[in-house]
């Protein structure tokens, strides 16, 4: 069900997925425009399968696939240039759940500072300054950004995990299963090439 999620429109990200970075700006600009503020919420998704190499025996089918794959690879880069973002191997596939837990605890203890832990994880992650899997490179980066840190280490240990199994229950059950994920009213969208569909359902239709 929906019903959790009707109360303001949510965006669903994984610091891993090269998808969701290069939604964030137009995300933000489509906030500033309506004057609208998503809920930003974890979902930890699988990590993109990385291409098989080209092989003297493959089937039309396997080249196919291959292409494709190579082709989608090409086109993440080629906006990642425009955009200005570092993209190292898109294929990583690291544990996000501290970091995923840093955003449940951001959104609880000083939900103004969202943004900056949201743009400085990803910039650090894909930039490879970052260990996304270490407690205490996290802890240091809510530190940077200006999050509250008291409690930090016992929420990430212990009700963190609660709170990030928790949330991606409910939005897998809603139907959630890919990033960036959007609940607008009672639909959902997979992709920042939806933006302008949810802008009119935000703007009244």
């Amino acid at each position: 069900s929906l019903g959790a999620f009707r109360t303001s429109p949510t965006i669903c990200i994984d610091f891993k997925n090269p998808k969701a970075y290069l939604a964030l700006q137009a995300t933000y600009a489509l906030e500033v425009e309506l004057g609208v503020v998503f809920h930003w919420q974890p979902l930890i998704v699988s990590a993109m399968s990385r291409p098989h190499a080209e092989r003297a025996d493959e089937d039309r089918g396997s080249r196919h696939r291959r292409m494709r794959a190579r082709y989608y690879e090409y086109d993440l880069r080629r906006y990642a240039q425009i955009l200005g973002l570092e993209l190292g191997d898109l294929y990583r596939n690291p544990d996000t759940t501290i970091a995923s837990i840093g955003l449940l605890w951001v959104n609880e203890q000083t939900p103004s500072i969202r943004r900056a832990y949201v743009d400085t994880v990803f910039a650090r992650y894909w930039g490879e300054q970052l260990d996304i899997e270490d407690h205490a490179a996290i802890g240091g980066l809510l530190n940077d950004v200006g999050a509250e840190v008291v409690g930090w280490d016992a929420y990430v240990n212990g009700p963190g995990r609660q709170s990030l199994a928790l949330m991606s229950a409910h939005l897998r059950e809603a139907g959630l299963f890919d990033v960036p994920g959007y609940i607008v009213d009672d639909e959902i969208f997979f992709g920042r090439q939806h933006l302008p569909m949810i802008g009119w359902i935000l703007g009244g239709r």
